[in-house]
């Protein structure tokens, strides 16, 4: 039987020492775990938060169109206002919204039929739980509404 020898070239597997040196098995672990962890961790706080700010400003605008149209079913400016602030404090807390705080401002114009009722929300919302974005602890957004007041609001038929 006749025996071959390796080739010069062939590259023979380190022995002792070199055993140890040699080798990256396991790097692509360690570079997850140190680099795209936290970058995900990153990512999903950013979608989060842009998640939240377009929730809240969505409540926010549902909140002024509502108090407008409460507003704008009154008999009186005073009804107009308090109706619209509660239409707007309701759906706000109906849509688990936190503004802390929030405002609502009505225009009722007299309350003129025909006339225009706008309402205006604005609410802050909270974004310190989100860390590590570098975004400002909050942020204020508003929204506003306008509703055309009844033509034939307190007549009879």
């Amino acid at each position: 039987m006749k025996t071959r020898k390796a080739p010069a070239d062939t590259v023979r597997p380190p022995v002792g020492r070199l055993a140890v040196l040699r080798g990256d098995e396991g790097s692509v672990s360690t570079e997850i775990a140190l680099t795209y962890v936290p970058l995900m961790v990153l990512a999903a706080l950013a979608v989060v938060a842009c998640l939240r700010l377009a929730s809240a400003d969505s409540d926010v605008n549902a909140a002024a169109a509502a108090a407008a149209r409460q507003a704008s079913l009154a008999r009186t400016p005073a009804a107009a206002v308090a109706g619209g602030r509660d239409a707007a404090a309701a759906t706000l807390q109906g849509r688990k919204m936190t503004c802390r705080p929030h405002s609502t401002s009505i225009s009722s114009g007299g309350l003129v039929p025909g006339g225009v009722v706008s309402a205006t929300v604005v609410c802050t919302v909270h974004l310190e739980d989100l860390f590590g974005l570098g975004l400002p602890g909050s942020v204020t957004l508003s929204g506003t509404s306008s509703q055309p007041v009844d033509r034939y609001i307190g007549s009879t038929p």
